[in-house]
């Protein structure tokens, strides 16, 4: 996968492009910032906009880092074609959705089959070639769908017209379809947002505050890698994103006080990953849950709070106990502090001088609770944080008025630089996927899958959930967690709810797995990202990976079971409850798995751990009591036999 969502920053190619497309990017979110504030544009203008000029922003950024002459022509060319297609939409928008609303003419369906082929290659670009291979596939579907064998995939064809239509004009489905209106008018000001954090240097801070947190614990850089991780991964939209920018710190601290290659980057591919189920943002997914459900934020955020702490709380204690078993000791490491401290600055001063994180966050949460306008609220806290941090800079550091007015509109520039370029990258693959969605939707594949998904099960709901489990893993291979989500939303989630599982439980079990996807072979993008940073085996790396990411794939058969750990029908102290036997019930496992609690376990241990395991994840009260006595018996004759043992610790290396 190419630059995944990220940011580029070289300036390889001509000076001029890479001016060219800072102002580009300026004006696109200018546009987006007025829209979303005014409303000012119909809707199918404001997408185009937001799509014709993210493929232009993308081709200007490819030209601006190609050195090749012909390579910078060509992409400038498709930049200028992506320009021009996009004013024409914008231009012929009301005679589109009037008088050629059913019969576009040949220059409307040029300009359609122009624009699906520009977001196909920048997708290509960017992403790699999955996303858009995938689209291209379900245009194939689409026409030739009377050719397909009897039953799940049969259907009557589109025609070359239609298909060309339902791609973007005059339908305005596809590319420009409600996944576009999604886009831009939610999950690209979360965008400019996250870019505002970078910019003011809050990324920083939540790297100095992690080690504060877990720097000087045994683990050491892995529990810094774990917490900076999930605080950055839930507002950065794409975790291979979060481990190409803080693994590039963590991984190689984690070998240095002798974690293994393999271990240490499964460690940040499993935490990046699981800052996209982390609230309040949850990576942009919370809003596309909000829009497919119709669930409000509020309730969406309150449910993910219980399992993102069962995940992260998980991965701590697997990594602390990995230290513990191989003998590691990072806490004594000067060098950390070093690289990761603050100087020796006090806590209080570090969060007073960085009080423009705390007040724009906080009021961030509080609008998206009151009013679940979520991209008005984003552009409400970032104009705060830039407020709140500019004038921090303007009482400790004042230089005159020229240069602090120079450093204010270098701050501005910086923002919408990353906004606008990784706002472009993540609206060019969500249109891209809206292709995909609308014609599984038109040619009545996603129906026909629920209900073959519910006939293979034979109406049981565990069958059931094993088939839909592996379906999401399948269709979320290679993906961005937002794309991966919609298409096994569209996919799954019906014949669930069919069969009785709560709608929010539903989308919370296909969101989970189509976010995991990221870490499961054979593709595992967010550690074949952290492999390559690490010098490490790819395929060990990922099944280190899945091993580390263990309650991912328990949890979503939890809500099912247990659905109160969503908040479902429960009152807080009973969802705490049944997190806490789940979060148990978890760690059991991982002390099997990895042989070792407070001393190596033996095979009665063991024995006796694997039950506990299954009945603190049943969901039989019950059953869980009886898991909690099992857990207790083993922790008991662990403790008693350390306590002679402990002047003997091991110093093995791993």
């Amino acid at each position: 996968m190419r630059k995944a969502a990220g940011y580029f920053t070289d300036e390889e190619g001509s000076p001029a492009i890479v001016v060219a497309l800072g102002l580009v990017a300026l004006l696109y979110v200018l546009a987006h910032i007025g829209q979303v504030l005014t409303y000012a544009l119909p809707s199918g203008q404001f997408k185009i906009l937001h799509v014709g000029g993210a493929a232009a922003i993308v081709f200007l950024g490819i030209a601006a880092r190609t050195v090749g002459v012909g390579g910078r022509a060509l992409h400038l060319a498709l930049a200028l074609a992506a320009f021009a297609v996009a004013f024409y939409i914008f231009d012929q928008h009301q005679l589109l959705t009037t008088k050629r609303s059913f019969v576009p003419n040949v220059a409307d369906q040029v300009v359609a089959a122009a624009l699906l082929a520009l977001c196909l290659y920048a997708a290509l670009r960017e992403w790699g070639w999955v996303v858009s291979l995938i689209a291209v596939a379900g245009l194939l579907y689409g026409y030739f769908g009377q050719s397909m064998p009897e039953g799940l995939l049969y259907h009557g064809g589109i025609t070359l017209r239609r298909l060309i239509g339902y791609t973007s004009i005059p339908y305005f489905t596809g590319l420009l379809g409600s996944l576009a209106e999604l886009s831009a008018g939610t999950i690209f000001p979360f965008m400019l947002f996250a870019a505002a954090l970078y910019a003011t240097g809050c990324v920083d801070f939540i790297m100095k505050l992690a080690y504060r947190v877990g720097g000087k614990s045994r683990a050491g850089p892995a529990q810094v890698a774990i917490i900076s991780s999930g605080l950055m991964g839930m507002v950065s939209g794409s975790s291979v994103a979060n481990v190409a920018s803080t693994g590039a710190l963590t991984i190689p601290l984690m070998k240095r006080v002798g974690f293994r290659p393999e271990f240490a980057g499964a460690v940040e591919a499993v935490a990046s990953t699981g800052g996209q189920i982390t609230p309040p943002v949850m990576g942009l997914a919370a809003f596309l849950i909000v829009g497919l459900t119709g669930i409000p934020y509020g309730e969406i955020v309150i449910a993910a709070v219980f399992p993102a702490l069962i995940y992260y709380l998980y991965l701590m204690f697997a990594v602390h106990l990995r230290a513990v078993k191989r003998g590691l000791d990072a806490s004594a490491d000067n060098a950390l502090a070093e690289e990761l401290g603050d100087g020796g600055e006090p806590l209080w001063k570090s969060c007073l001088l960085h009080a423009h994180f705390f007040i724009a966050t906080g009021f961030l949460i509080w609008r998206l609770l009151e009013t679940n306008l979520a991209g008005r609220s984003s552009l409400e806290a970032m104009g705060i944080l830039l407020t709140v941090y500019a004038a921090r800079e303007i009482a400790l550091t004042w230089r005159g008025p020229a240069e602090i007015g120079r450093g204010l509109v270098a701050l501005l520039c910086r923002t919408a630089w990353r906004g606008g370029v990784g706002g472009a990258q993540i609206a060019v693959v969500v249109a891209v996927i809206g292709v995909l969605v609308d014609i599984l939707s038109v040619t009545g594949f996603a129906q026909k899958l629920s209900f073959f998904m519910l006939e293979l099960a034979g109406g049981s709901l565990w069958l059931l959930l094993v088939v839909a489990a592996f379906a999401c893993l399948a269709f979320g291979l290679g993906l961005p967690t937002s794309a991966a989500y919609i298409l096994v939303a569209l996919m799954g989630a019906p014949a669930l709810v069919q069969l009785g599982v709560p709608l929010i439980a539903a989308h919370f079990f296909v969101f989970f797995f189509a976010n995991l996807s990221a870490i499961t072979p054979p593709v595992a993008v967010c550690c074949l990202v952290a492999a390559k940073i690490a010098k490490a085996g790819f395929f060990q790396t990922s099944f280190i990976a899945v091993r580390l990411g263990l309650p991912g794939f328990v949890l979503p058969f939890l809500f099912v079971a247990h659905p109160e750990i969503l908040g479902v029908d429960a009152g807080l102290g009973y969802t705490a409850l049944v997190s806490a036997m789940a979060l148990l019930g978890v760690i059991a496992v991982n002390v099997v798995l990895e042989g070792h609690l407070l001393r190596p376990i033996s095979w009665i241990e063991r024995a006796l751990l694997l039950p506990a395991a299954l009945g603190l994840l049943h969901p039989s009260l019950w059953a869980s009591a009886a898991g909690i006595g099992l857990f207790v018996l083993v922790f008991a004759l662990q403790y008693a036999t350390w306590r002679k043992t402990q002047p003997a610790q091991s110093g093995a290396a791993p």
